[in-house]
């Protein structure tokens, strides 16, 4: 075993696109914050000790107990292995909140492989980059979800990427399309597992990559490992005081790092069950609630207010909910106060990065007038610090950017080396970018993001990565996107346009085609448009964000279906 670790430890200190040291390594194992442990070791633990209970809960009401996702598992590893993935190779996996995608995720981790987690809204456009990235082997689908062909999507950016991909469908394939992932189960009941115990992996092996974002831009790929996020799910659980026997319904998508960690490796590291709905849909939702009496819930702010505004749930119907918790944008007081009282749970807010989980709680007991405006505190265990405009540290209180280090952080970005060295300083702290408020007591409010990434509900999106598809429309000579207030989802994306003919008008609905057709993901389509004579710049040349912003203040979404000069 020790000779495998020293293995894996030289591999990843040697990687270019990694931060880390292998003095910061030892350190976190010298200190306990990073354990031997495994994901697949705590699965294996639950299955033996509690082989019949829950594990994972379909929408559907479908129950995986922790017996039968070992099983399964087990299966799925050795038929990647039988399909030639072995140790290192990247597996694809864009599947929703199902027990397949939690099957896929461990058994991909038996064979001694990397899943790479492509979110479920993304286009041709999008993965064709991220295939490009990683490379994958194998790609595990849905045969067809949500009136969308999955199969077709990602066989036509497989080969625009020139990338040879063997595809899993699930269920199953239709007319021989692909590998069904039934089948591959199937084909190995009664198998021997022995073979898997050559590929398991250690802690500090690569789990999985995941994505910040990805459409037009270049997305940032995190390298996660089983001990960085060991260790933010053991200090959420104990900072925050969540039950051993929590059962959580996780209504955010689970390819996203709060849904999986909070919710699925959280259940699996304490045994737990955990409840998915596959997309948001406050009608399922309740339903859930009712069905699963979960002991928490998780969710963003839009889903928030959806179930707020729901007349039919009540402490009565869902008794066992004790607490919500929710990322991404604040959450309006009212929303929180009307949750509190139909259901009686209390609120959490939390904060953090896909490059490292939960970063910053509110803690129990925090009052609605806290949790509506702050995310709270750093999480015991991490290091948190506000620098200015330099780099100097401040003391609170004080406002400015939030670095943040500790052993819940990523090594580095896969294949990324430029974004490791951006985000990572030689001490560790990572450069988040966000503007924060700091009270005397540690509790943060965040204020703005220091590169002007618009905030939709909790999803970031980069404006500058919109307005370079956009400066491709032959009408457009400028194009500014930023954000518009907005009171469900904290903001919108708008965007202001001087049109190459001036007194040329562009609707909403020409600007929301034209990036439609040119694989634009919806959720980053501007949603309201302005055109406008000039853009106000800098004395270098720059836009001045911040008076366009100003303007938004006046726009509401849909606004430009007729657009007018101003």
């Amino acid at each position: 075993m020790q000779g495998k670790w020293e293995a894996s430890l030289e591999r990843l200190v040697s990687r270019d696109d990694v931060w880390m040291t292998r003095d910061h390594v030892e350190a976190h194992v010298r200190a306990g914050r990073w354990t031997k442990e495994t994901f697949l070791d705590f699965l294996t633990l639950h299955a033996e000790r509690t082989p019949d209970a829950s594990a994972v809960i379909d929408e559907d009401g479908t129950v995986t107990t922790y017996q039968e996702l070992e099983d399964a598992s087990n299966r799925f590893a050795l038929g990647l292995l039988s399909l030639g993935i072995g140790p290192g190779d990247r597996v694809a996996l864009q599947l929703p909140n199902t027990q397949e995608f939690l099957v896929a995720l461990l058994g991909t981790a038996k064979a001694g492989a990397v899943s790479v987690l492509y979110h479920m809204p993304y286009t041709e456009h999008d993965l064709s980059y991220i295939l490009q990235l990683t490379a994958p082997k194998v790609a595990v689908v849905m045969a067809a979800y949500r009136d969308r062909d999955y199969i077709s999507l990602m066989r036509r950016a497989a080969e625009g990427a020139g990338c040879a991909l063997t595809l899993v469908a699930v269920p199953h394939a239709p007319g021989g399309e692909a590998i069904s992932y039934e089948e591959i189960l199937h084909s190995q009941s009664g198998a021997s597992a022995a073979a898997l115990a050559d590929v398991r992996p250690v802690a500090i092996d690569p789990f999985f990559v995941m994505f910040t974002s990805g459409t037009t831009g270049r997305p940032k790929a995190e390298i996660h490992l089983h001990a960085n996020n060991l260790y933010w799910i053991r200090q959420i659980n104990q900072t925050a005081q969540f039950e051993p026997a929590a059962k959580w319904l996780i209504v955010t998508p689970i390819a996203h790092l709060t849904g999986l960690g909070i919710g699925c490796l959280g259940a699996l590291y304490r045994g737990a069950p955990v409840a998915l709905l596959t997309s948001w849909d406050v009608r399922r939702a309740i339903a859930m609630l009712r069905r699963e009496q979960p002991t928490y819930l998780l969710g963003a702010t839009p889903m928030l207010v959806d179930l707020a505004h729901a007349d039919d749930l009540t402490t009565s119907s869902v008794p066992s909910i004790r607490g919500i918790v929710y990322a991404g944008a604040t959450c309006p007081a009212e929303i929180l106060k009307a949750l509190h009282t139909k259901l009686g749970a209390d609120i959490f807010a939390c904060y953090g990065y896909t490059e490292g989980g939960v970063t910053h709680i509110t803690r129990p007991g925090d009052g609605i007038d806290v949790t509506s405006v702050s995310f709270g505190k750093c999480l015991d265990g991490l290091d948190d610090q506000v620098v200015d405009d330099k780099g100097h540290r401040l003391e609170p209180p004080c406002e400015g950017e939030l670095w943040v280090r500790g052993a819940s952080m990523i090594p580095g970005y896969y294949r990324q080396p430029e974004n490791t060295r951006r985000m990572f300083d030689d001490e560790g702290w990572f450069h988040s970018a966000d503007i924060v408020r700091v009270d005397a007591t540690g509790y943060c409010t965040f204020v703005a993001r220091r590169d002007d990434l618009i905030n939709r509900g909790g999803y970031k999106i980069d404006p500058r990565a919109i307005e370079e598809v956009l400066y491709t429309h032959p009408r457009v000579g400028q194009a500014a996107v930023v954000a518009m207030p907005d009171e469900r989802l904290g903001q919108r994306a708008a965007v202001f346009i001087v049109p190459k003919q001036p007194g040329d008008i562009l609707t909403l609905e020409e600007i929301q085609a034209f990036l439609r057709d040119r694989g634009v993901s919806k959720s980053h389509w501007p949603e309201a448009v302005q055109m406008i004579e000039r853009i106000p710049m800098t004395s270098t040349g720059k836009f001045q964000r911040f008076a366009l912003r100003e303007l938004a203040q006046h726009l509401r979404p849909g606004a430009g279906g007729k657009a007018e000069r101003s």
